[in-house]
């Protein structure tokens, strides 16, 4: 198990895994919009992770097999009086979950980019939540949580750090 920077000739799988990822999310965000002309469910800020500063990219890999994703933000994308680095995505494929992959994805991320965290999920996705608190109490994190609103969503946050 390993995270990796995604290459910038990689960057299509990345997109493609994206679209997967938004697709699960659509079930928890009536706003996630299908595109009608390219057959996808796009992320309008897909593209700054290959060309600005402090936005990485990684690849989730099991066996060399790419088996997910994770962006990650840090400075100017976060607010640093608050923490360091915000994950703003994590995907796992469906038939590399519940296999503790995502764990130890987590942990190598966490080995890699020590720091202060933020990590948001929506509210209402209820897995999501409870693998986030599982990572927490497996890895003996204390954290902060707070529910925010964000574009017309509520989204509950998790501050700490690691």
């Amino acid at each position: 198990m390993s995270v990796v920077k995604v290459e910038l000739n990689q960057k299509i799988i990345l997109k493609h895994l994206m679209t997967l990822f938004l697709h699960d999310l659509s079930e928890f965000n009536e706003e996630q919009e299908f595109n009608q002309e390219s057959g996808l469910f796009e992320f309008d800020a897909f593209e700054w992770f290959f060309e600005k500063e402090g936005l990485f990219p990684f690849f989730i890999k099991h066996e060399d097999d790419i088996i997910g994703f994770i962006l990650l933000q840090s400075s100017p994308y976060t607010n640093p009086e608050r923490y360091d680095y915000l994950i703003n995505s994590f995907f796992i494929l469906k038939k590399y979950r519940r296999k503790g992959l995502g764990k130890q994805a987590v942990q190598d991320l966490f080995q890699q980019c020590p720091g202060r965290y933020a990590i948001g999920q929506l509210s209402n996705n209820i897995p999501a939540i409870q693998f986030w608190r599982k990572i927490y109490e497996y890895m003996n994190v204390e954290f902060q949580e707070k529910e925010e609103m964000e574009e017309g969503l509520k989204i509950r946050y998790q501050y700490f750090e690691i």
